[in-house]
């Protein structure tokens, strides 16, 4: 019967070592084999191994992300194998699979193309998966996958369905959304100088030391890539700025105006 085959045929890994290679080329992987590993002295087993640009390296000398993702998509592809036997390319079959934090010990750019990479490899299976990053909520909305948002009210959580059409967004203004809902995505030393800075300007007069003190703070910040918190505020950014150097170049000192 077609259930007593032994799924791991070499078309099988074959499959398989090409979808965990498609996986892991962000990270410059080009090849994988399996061979004997002496453990202890004791009788050799079978270990996994790839080819990296520091050389051949075992799976269970690779980071954490490498070791999770190599793992989880082995076990799903022998379900898959066991579950379709017949078919010629098992992965390709229909399943769901449930995981949680998938963005969990991954580089930023395997954040951003696993979930295209999966969807590409396993065509007809439904990928449930939780995450913290707003990395993989841009690529779950470029790939126009459908995104829930849990949310704790009170005792109960909340589920937003698409709460809010980030597509197209940058990273920092996702997360400044309704998805992560941080104030800004600037740093907190970042924050208190701007909160410095406009607590000088709403001086009616300064000293010379404020003057001094608000001239080197918006030296300092012009020079820095600030970016916008929100997809609009491109414009009011360039006004404001506008506006402090303007303000900034007539401002006259306590001393000056005595």
């Amino acid at each position: 019967m077609a259930k007593d085959k032994d799924p791991l045929t070499t078309q099988n890994f074959n499959l398989l070592k090409a979808a965990l290679l498609k996986v892991m080329e962000e990270g410059e992987v080009t090849d994988m084999d399996v061979s004997p590993v002496a453990l202890g002295g004791g009788s050799p087993r079978q270990g996994v191994r790839f080819k990296t640009p520091y050389g051949w390296v075992r799976l269970r000398d690779m980071s954490l992300g490498y070791q999770t993702l190599v793992v989880w998509l082995t076990d799903f592809a022998s379900k898959l194998f066991i579950r379709y036997p017949d078919s010629k390319n098992p992965l390709e079959e229909p399943a769901i699979v449930l995981i949680d934090e998938i963005d969990l010990h991954l580089h930023p750019s395997w954040q951003r193309k696993l979930i295209g990479f999966l969807s590409g490899i396993f065509k007809n299976t439904q990928f449930i998966a939780t995450a913290h990053s707003p990395l993989v909520v841009q690529a779950a909305t470029d790939a126009e996958a459908n995104v829930v948002l849990l949310k704790r009210e009170g005792d109960q959580t909340i589920v937003y369905q698409n709460p809010e059409d980030v597509r197209g967004w940058r990273v920092d203004q996702i997360l400044t959304s309704s998805f992560f809902n941080l104030e800004t995505a600037r740093s907190v030393e970042t924050e208190n100088k701007l909160a410095r800075q406009a607590a000088l300007l709403n001086k009616v007069k300064l000293t010379a030391k404020e003057r001094k003190e608000l001239e080197a703070l918006t030296q300092e910040l012009e020079g820095q890539p600030m970016g916008s918190t929100s997809p609009h505020a491109e414009a009011e950014e360039a006004e404001l700025l506008r506006q402090i150097t303007e303000r900034l170049g007539r401002q006259p000192s306590a001393s000056a105006a005595g």
